[in-house]
């Protein structure tokens, strides 16, 4: 079954694959990924990122060295809810949107955002969209190029036929655009991580690690592709 790493875009850049196809749609193995090292700090600090601080001490540090230390993206952990009324003003804040049924399905659904609209839809089961739900009025389905201000008023829409409303049991935010403003409930998750591009070839995934909306640990592995 075709896997998608749509989302996955902060360790992506160590894990996921860099696919090539030709025309008869074969695809290239990804190169090899070579754990360079690894280690834990739980004093001082790394990239200017300091054990104690807080999580929005943390995210405007994270703003200003984005550019400079190659972060490629931001991913909040256990961010999930199970009413959109809490997504109505978070959408914009973040690059995707996760959609699925209290047990997970192979038909859950993933948007991306970029510039502010909607990029791709895709199922779990790697199917790619270009609306949601198909057969629903517009008003009550999101398209590819739908902005994502209007994206909590079709899932109210969505949410009064009892087809895909099962769909929005359960909803995740997890992808965070990091030129957007501090998200509060970020503070509550025990965990975020994004990848340092070091090299053309070597990446650092760091992850941060929080205890009561405080950065306890930095976790770092170095890898280099092969």
């Amino acid at each position: 079954m075709k896997k998608v790493y749509i989302f996955l875009l902060a360790v992506g850049l160590f894990t996921a694959c860099k696919k090539a196809e030709v025309d008869d749609r074969i695809i290239v193995e990804p190169p090899y990924q070579k754990r360079i090292s690894s280690d834990t700090l739980t004093s001082g600090q790394l990239f200017g990122l300091t054990i104690g601080q807080t999580a929005v001490e943390l995210y405007a540090k994270l703003q200003r060295i984005q550019v400079a230390e190659k972060i490629g993206g931001l991913t909040i952990v256990n961010n999930g809810y199970r009413s959109i009324d809490s997504l109505k003003t978070r959408l914009p804040l973040y690059t995707g949107f996760f959609m699925d049924e209290e047990q997970g399905t192979s038909t859950g659904v993933q948007l991306s955002f970029e510039n502010n609209k909607v990029k791709t839809i895709f199922l779990n089961n790697g199917i790619m969209l270009t609306r949601w739900p198909v057969g629903f009025t517009q008003s009550a389905s999101i398209s590819v190029g739908d902005p994502v201000d209007d994206i909590y008023q079709k899932l109210v829409n969505i949410k009064k036929n009892p087809a895909p409303a099962k769909k929005l049991e359960r909803l995740s935010v997890f992808f965070k655009d990091s030129n957007k403003p501090f998200d509060p409930q970020m503070s509550a998750s025990p965990q975020w991580y994004f990848v340092s591009t070091m090299s053309a070839k070597r990446y650092n995934y760091v992850s941060l690690n929080f205890e009561a909306g405080k950065l306890v640990s930095i976790y770092t592995t170095v890898f280099e592709s092969q």
